[in-house]
């Protein structure tokens, strides 16, 4: 580990919690903690919204997939453009009223109050499988900051995940807003170093003719479904994805969406295709082959700049894997204080700080649950691990958000089919089979479930 190094994260990092601590004048109640109340102008929505899902996967796990399987598993970057492009459209506007004509900040308080479901069981569920597919997303981000500092500072896998759960602090602080800003901050900061390692790196091959396009065992037999397969697969997971969405139901004018929507896809086109170039410069870069695929932009960094220039651009890396795990473990603490404890435990309110600390209490548990995890899943490849979760969250809340935004259903026993019905097939179908991608058959029993019970109480 070199000063310069060393040098570079202390900057980074003092930089964030800047951010972070102006970011808690702003969060004087619980509004302000889960949703900034509300307040987001659209650029910051727009970079909020892209860059809280794109961190540890932009950087580790889409790479390694291009190198490892070729040109082929570009078309997840096809998919996830074009259904983030329908989510801004199709779910944006629409949640931002939604939410704020039923006062809701969690997507479980809304599904109880557009259902009207008095009982609690619908929220109670759609809070449980945020909760648990959350766990497998923050456990990827812990296993990729236990590769970073292995591979950056030379520390073991333990202390790594160690570090990374303590500099969440930051969350503590500011919650929604913070988070925000420094995604904000960071999807700047981010692309430019994208666009650097890759125009670098390129360079140091020999330019577009070194370039290898048939790295990899191709991933798919070439076939129409086998890229349909991919795209699909991952794309439809933006309808549903908690830590995404509720970014739209931050925005101040519900006008300025189709300014935010060409901000965030503009930055997103650009950010996945400098994503699928590193992975296959990779091929021509590395030419005796990588022992973990995950830390090719890391290895390739490393190989390219000066020790302090590197420690910026990987330090940068650890940041937004750190505020990447801190959006989805502020999705986890909103659903514990809003879904859970104000709900059903300080029903009356009778203070607006007991629920800001419970969600600060939120961070600690669930940080912790995700370090046990990851310490026990070590090895594990950090884009398996963040598409379980991708799939999980997306089949049990994707069909059902379209379904609440653009139908007049108003059956709770339908909605809780469809949560069930689509969160178990993508939680099960993987132990089964890995040549479905989960989404494509989640999304369909989701559907269907709420279909078939929605039919069977008209008829009762």
């Amino acid at each position: 580990m070199s000063f310069e190094m060393l040098s570079a994260f202390a900057l980074y990092c003092l930089i964030l919690c800047f951010i972070g601590f102006q970011a808690i004048k702003k969060s004087k109640k619980s509004a302000d903690y889960t949703l900034g109340n509300r307040s987001l102008n659209y650029w910051v929505t727009a970079l909020a919204a892209q860059a809280s899902d794109m961190g540890v996967w932009l950087f580790m796990g889409f790479p390694a997939a291009i190198y490892a399987n070729g040109l082929s598993e570009a078309w997840v970057a096809v998919g996830l453009t074009f259904f983030m492009c329908l989510s801004w459209l199709l779910v944006a506007p629409k949640l931002r009223t939604t939410t704020e004509a039923y006062n809701s900040t969690t997507l479980p308080s809304f599904f109880e109050k557009r259902f009207n479901d008095t009982s609690g069981v619908l929220r109670i569920v759609s809070a449980l499988f945020t909760l648990i597919f959350f766990m497998f997303y923050i456990a990827a981000s812990f296993v990729a900051l236990g590769y970073l500092f292995g591979n950056i500072f030379g520390l073991s896998y333990v202390a790594g995940i160690s570090i990374g759960s303590l500099v969440v602090f930051y969350i503590l602080l500011g919650g929604f807003l913070s988070l925000a800003w420094i995604d904000t901050f960071q999807g700047f900061f981010l692309l430019s170093m994208l666009i650097l390692v890759a125009c670098t790196a390129l360079s140091h091959i020999g330019g577009l003719s070194a370039l290898s396009l048939t790295s990899g065992s191709q991933h798919s037999s070439g076939s129409i479904w086998g890229y349909l397969n991919i795209a699909i697969g991952w794309g439809l997971g933006y309808f549903g994805m908690p830590h995404v969405i509720t970014k739209f139901m931050g925005i101040k004018d519900v006008r300025e969406i189709k300014k935010a929507m060409i901000v965030g896809i503009a930055w997103q086109i650009v950010a996945l295709s400098t994503a699928v170039a590193i992975g296959l410069i990779g091929a021509s870069f590395f030419t005796h082959g990588l022992v973990n695929k995950d830390l090719i932009f890391v290895m390739m960094t490393k190989e390219l700049f000066n020790p302090f220039f590197t420690g910026i651009i990987l330090c940068a890396i650890i940041a937004s894997t750190i505020n990447n795990m801190g959006a989805q473990v502020l999705s986890c603490t909103s659903v514990l204080a809003e879904d859970f404890y104000s709900r059903f435990v300080n029903t009356k309110r009778k203070s607006v700080v007991s629920v800001q600390t419970a969600s600060r209490i939120g961070v600690i548990l669930i940080c912790l649950s995700a370090f046990i995890f990851a310490y026990f899943n070590r090895g594990e490849s950090v884009y398996e691990l963040v598409y379980y979760a991708w799939a999980g969250l997306g089949c049990s809340f994707g069909p059902l958000i379209l379904v609440s935004l653009h139908t007049k259903l108003s059956n709770r026993y339908a909605a809780l089919a469809g949560i069930l019905g689509g969160g178990l097939t993508a939680g099960l179908l993987p132990y089964f089979t890995t040549d479905i991608k989960a989404m494509i058959p989640g999304f369909i029993v989701s559907f269907l479930c709420m279909g078939l019970v929605t039919a069977f109480s008209r008829q009762k």
